[in-house]
């Protein structure tokens, strides 16, 4: 038996897939901590050490039994047991092999950067060859496409995971594109971006902290202690993977009402799942700082 046989017998609703709120890897019912309408927004993650309700934050899974089946405490924790297959969780599943038919590819044509990539880049106060050996940035032809995207005139961004590069996002570098940034195809990418952060992997876990950003050229700007959101909106999953790779955060969004909102958010899951965190303000937007004054301010955090 695993816990959808908990769930079951207990008749608690809940999905595992097919509806906007859930998610690979988890188990989302109804929250029985936060009121309004009730829409799957608690997901009880598969190995049972955590809940999350995208609305009203973490709680730990024997609270959260504790609330569905009004039992005491010590009843909670052997029908968890019971129910596992395992010690820590819901059964294990055996990966299956898969083929994709849409693999990860860049846009193309593309190559090194040239001397308008360079210009953009040298512009916004970065050194292009460094961007280029450190972060393996590359850029597109004045007509490239994939999939029928054009991805013209574009800085190329890969997105590394694992050791390998799983997906990417480009910067318009003309200023004539409604869209500055446009990712990879979603069907292409072998993780979603949104999923997963920007940065130096593996300096994360050797670093006093981290400092999360918004986009990449935050993460140029700050170096490999930096972990970038693609954004100010933020999924659970990146939250998880934050928490997975250090204890001390420090929160380096722009200096806009909403993105100081989300960084408040942010704050907020980092510090439930016990982390130290801190919003550290700029005056505006992090990778527009000067190199020397972003180097001090990582000093200073870090030290």
């Amino acid at each position: 038996m695993n816990i959808t046989h908990l769930l079951s017998k207990n008749g608690i609703p809940y999905i595992t897939e097919g509806h906007k709120h859930s998610t690979k890897g988890w188990i989302n019912i109804h929250c029985p901590f936060c009121s309004g309408s009730q829409n799957f927004h608690m997901g009880i993650s598969e190995d049972l050490k955590i809940c999350n309700c995208w609305r009203c934050g973490v709680h730990s899974t024997v609270d959260t039994f504790k609330r569905l089946l009004n039992l005491p405490y010590p009843e909670i924790r052997k029908l968890l047991d019971e129910y596992s297959e395992n010690s820590i969780g819901v059964r294990k599943r055996i990966p299956e092999p898969k083929v994709s038919i849409n693999p990860f590819k860049f846009p193309e044509p593309n190559f090194p950067l040239n001397k308008y990539g360079k210009k953009y880049l040298s512009k916004r106060g970065f050194d292009p060859e460094y961007l280029e050996q450190e972060w393996g940035l590359k850029q597109t032809a004045p007509i490239s496409f994939l999939d029928g995207i054009q991805y013209s005139h574009r800085i190329l961004i890969p997105i590394r995971w694992g050791g390998k590069v799983v997906s990417f996002q480009s910067r318009d570098i003309t200023g004539k594109s409604d869209l500055k940034y446009l990712s990879c195809p979603t069907r292409r990418e072998e993780k979603h971006h949104k999923t997963i952060l920007y940065g130096k992997q593996e300096a994360w876990l050797e670093s006093k902290g981290i400092i999360v950003v918004e986009g990449p050229a935050d993460a140029w700007r700050f170096g490999p202690s930096s972990a970038a959101t693609f954004g100010t909106s933020f999924m659970m999953e990146q939250v998880l993977q934050l928490a997975k790779h250090n204890d001390r955060f420090f929160i380096v969004f722009d200096n806009e009402t909403n993105a100081q909102k989300q960084a408040k958010k942010l704050m907020i899951k980092l510090r439930t799942l016990g982390k130290y965190v801190r919003i550290e303000k700029v005056d505006d937007d992090p990778g527009s700082m000067k190199q020397d004054d972003a180097n001090h301010l990582v000093k200073q955090l870090l030290k």
